[in-house]
């Protein structure tokens, strides 16, 4: 097989509002922004970042490799293992015995397919993957000269196209102190309850005398924040590519995008029901609609088999795998 690039491009939507932050200024954190020249002028407009694409990708490779090889259910990893196949290894320096040696890496890339498209750290160098992942980049009237024209059609045809300031809010929570509430104060020893009262009234006359160092000093451990998130319902394009040199490889590469957009997280929140994304449009890939919900998209449909040969590649070399890993320096 000769060298082919493969490109798919994709629409997603926020099935739940999305924490992705650049940055806190104080108690506010601010969301991922990338600056875009439009005629107007300068602006900033929100992303999802390609490393967080890229890295869920690597991730449901990784997972995808594991089970494969039957090692979900019989954990023996290294340390070293981990970082390797969730983050690529570490960069320690030339004759440091904590790397992967090129000779090995050489192994590994037959090992675990999913190296040679990622890359990785041997011994004092970087070895680029083949890989091209573009940021998640919001489809808004900023972006339009540079989201694709049948996305951009897409997204105007299920809900239209508005400004980004539109689909970023602004919210706020706060972190309670149970020490603030009398039934659960009940429920602590005598003498700690006595030292919650006192903390409360040394509180109390500190506000009252204008004592800033020691109403500080003893201020409920109550935190308010407040965060942007973008909304429920956005829509972004977001693109990955690839140079590929053999059918392996071009299973390994649909197994990676497509076991990563079947189960696609992004940003932080996830524990509060933020991050959830999920396909709604594709080009230059072939997917198929899930009769459940006719607006989702079975992205395990890359191709008519999608997955064998990876997982019969894996399956082969499985004790060897295991042997590997288990002992591995990355």
């Amino acid at each position: 097989m000769k060298m082919e690039r493969r490109r798919y491009e994709f629409v997603l939507e926020a099935e739940t509002p999305i924490a992705h932050h650049e940055t806190t200024i104080g108690n506010m954190s601010l969301a991922m922004r990338r600056k875009v020249r439009t005629p107007g002028g300068w602006t900033h407009v929100p992303i999802i970042t390609a490393d967080t694409m890229r890295h869920g990708m690597r991730e449901a490779a990784a997972y995808a490799l594991l089970e494969a090889a039957g090692l979900l259910d019989r954990p023996q990893l290294s340390e070293a293992a981990i970082r390797l196949l969730f983050a690529g290894g570490t960069l320690t320096g030339r004759g440091n015995a904590g790397v992967v040696k090129l000779d090995q890496y050489h192994q590994l890339v037959e090992l675990v397919p999913s190296m040679s498209l990622f890359g990785g750290c041997s011994d004092n160098r970087v070895v680029p993957g083949q890989l091209i992942v573009e940021d998640a980049t919001l489809v808004c009237t900023e972006t339009a000269p540079f989201v694709p024209v049948w996305a951009m059609a897409e997204v105007e045809a299920r809900c239209g196209i508005d400004g980004a300031r539109a689909h970023l809010e602004e919210v706020q929570r706060t972190r309670m102190d149970p020490t603030l509430q009398p039934q659960k104060v009940r429920l602590m020893a005598d003498g700690e309850q006595v030292r919650i009262a006192g903390r409360l009234q040394a509180s109390e006359q500190a506000s009252a005398d204008g004592d800033a160092v020691e109403a500080s000093r003893e201020k409920s451990s109550m935190m308010p924040r407040s965060m942007e998130r973008i909304a429920q319902g956005s829509m972004f394009s977001w693109a990955v590519e690839a140079r590929l040199y053999d059918e392996l490889q071009v299973d390994t590469y649909h197994v990676a995008v497509g076991a990563w957009l079947a189960d696609a997280w992004a940003g932080g929140k996830r524990g509060t029901g933020h991050g959830k994304l999920r396909v709604v449009a594709a080009r230059h890939v072939r997917l198929a609609r899930v009769a459940r919900a006719e607006d989702c998209i079975d992205t395990t449909a890359l191709g008519a088999q999608t997955g064998e040969l990876f997982r019969a590649h894996v399956r082969e070399r499985a004790e060897r795998i295991a042997s590997f890993l288990a002992g591995c320096n990355a």
